[in-house]
């Protein structure tokens, strides 16, 4: 499908070997630069596996927008397959910066959402980061549902005496509790016991987004592992157990081989009859401590909270993470934001 509009052109890139997908790069490194000014450019291998190999439970679209051949922006559409929320797409829209307001993310939003992926949508997500995003939001529809942080640790600013204490003195050390942990696959022995502690986050903040957050199975835990592998990411999970050997929380970070200076904070769960015992504080201290033995280059780790969990915001904060970014999770129905669109021309076949 090839949208166009005088030298604009807006078509789909879904073969990892087209040529396009060096365009996607430069399109992402472009936005990037300006996001995360300092972060390493993401590399090819990492953005191909994020595109093309997102994991049986997630499915991927990508278009690219050129004028005059050059490469001026992008669309993502992503879709969580966990039979939960099949039918919400999280849309994100990228635009080079020198080639702003001259309705390119508009078409590029109206190719994705009309051509989609070939299943049912009824919802769309938008996570806008500046100004800019959140007027496009906006503009197509959507509202506002809830708060977001995206918080950083520097390494260097680490407290390595602070670090030894949530993991030596923990309340819950003390009550008999004991930690297990890896880097990379999950051992067969632990993958349902963390699925089931990864089940604490049935009860995480989500404002007013219309979502349900699908219980997790090992299947799914394994999955995300591989998923994390094809971007070129190893991931360290640390898993708390009560004293009676039953799972009572657990946390991973993925840690970055074609980036080393970037780590990814991902879930971190505690159950709620096992909350008041400071896991929290020992699976991020534990786990970051794995972490940077396996990549010992690592500078930076980047998390993203709702603004509404007050209990993981403090955890981060005495931990030295700072917020570099607030922002909101705003969301639509299909049908409001295709009208919004509606000037926009209908996609029409090569």
């Amino acid at each position: 499908m090839t949208v166009a509009s005088t030298r604009l052109l807006v078509r789909p890139v879904d073969d990892p070997t087209s040529p396009d997908l060096d365009a996607l790069l430069a399109v992402r490194r472009s936005h990037d630069a300006e996001a995360w000014p300092g972060d390493p450019p993401i590399p090819r291998a990492e953005l191909a596996g994020e595109l093309y190999d997102p994991g049986a439970h997630h499915a991927v679209r990508s278009w690219l927008a050129t004028l005059g051949g050059e490469p001026v922006g992008a669309a993502f559409l992503r879709r969580e397959l966990d039979g939960a929320n099949d039918a919400t797409v999280r849309l994100e829209v990228l635009v080079v910066p020198t080639h702003r307001r001259r309705g390119i993310g508009r078409q590029l939003a109206a190719a994705a959402l009309r051509e989609g992926d070939g299943r049912p949508t009824r919802s769309v997500v938008g996570w806008p980061m500046d100004e800019a995003g959140t007027a496009f939001c906006a503009a197509l529809g959507m509202t506002a549902r809830q708060r977001d942080v995206c918080s950083r640790l520097r390494v260097a600013d680490l407290d390595p005496e602070q670090q030894r204490a949530w993991i030596e003195e923990a309340p819950a050390r003390r009550a008999g509790y004991r930690t297990v942990g890896w880097v990379g696959e999950v051992p067969d022995e632990w993958l349902e016991p963390l699925a089931r502690a990864f089940d604490a986050m049935s009860d995480a903040p989500l404002g007013d987004v219309e979502w349900r957050i699908p219980p997790i199975d090992g299947a799914r835990v394994r999955e995300d592992v591989r998923a994390w592998d094809a971007q070129g990411y190893d991931v360290a999970h640390t898993l708390a157990l009560a004293p009676d050997g039953s799972p009572a929380g657990a946390t991973a970070l993925a840690v970055s081989r074609l980036r080393p200076a970037i780590g990814r904070q991902s879930d971190t769960g505690v159950l709620r009859d096992h909350r008041g015992l400071g896991l929290g504080r020992w699976l991020k201290a534990e786990n970051l401590r794995r972490a940077l033995a396996h990549q010992p280059a690592m500078e930076v780790v980047e998390t993203f909270n709702a603004g509404s969990n007050p209990h993981m915001l403090a955890i981060n904060v005495d931990m030295g993470f700072r917020p570099v970014r607030t922002f909101e999770t705003w969301q639509a129905d299909l049908g409001d934001v295709l009208a919004a669109l509606g000037g926009q021309p209908a996609a029409s076949s090569r």
